[in-house]
Formats: C-alpha cells, structure tokens, sequence
C-alpha cells in the first residue's frame, strides 16, 4: 500500500539555511567533529542526500551534484 507524501512545512525546512543552488532544494552545513563537515540537503518533499568531508565547500559541491542526477532520474 502506497502511502501519502505530504509536502514539508516551512517550519520544517527553515533549519536549511543554503538556498538557490538547485531549484526546490535547500541546505545546511555542520562541523560534526573538529574539521570534519556534514552536508544535507532536502526537497520539500523530504527527498534528502547528505555527505560527510573535511572539506565543506567541496563536500556542498558534491550534494548539489547528488541532486542533480536525482532529479535527472525522476524526469526519465
């Protein structure tokens, strides 16, 4: 049985504070241990990717390409 996707509240998406990159997605950056970054980043319906790296610049740069191929995929 399918169940019903909602799409996410504002309230729920203003953590995200990374805006513009890829239409319909946001972003946010943490340092989760001492030089080490993680990057997340939602749709607004709760489709997300996340990568880990030293390097947050890069590892941002990664998510948004993870988006990219995403949403290649569901237009095929």
């Amino acid at each position: 049985m399918k169940q019903t996707v909602q799409q996410l509240s504002e309230e729920v998406l203003k953590v995200y504070p990374i805006k513009d990159l890829v239409e319909g997605w946001l972003f946010k950056v943490r340092e989760v241990s001492y030089g080490v970054y993680e990057v997340e980043g939602i749709d607004h319906w709760g489709r997300k990717v996340s990568r880990k790296g030293v390097d947050s610049e890069e590892v941002l740069k990664l998510c948004v390409k993870d988006v990219q191929e995403i949403k290649a995929s569901i237009k095929e």
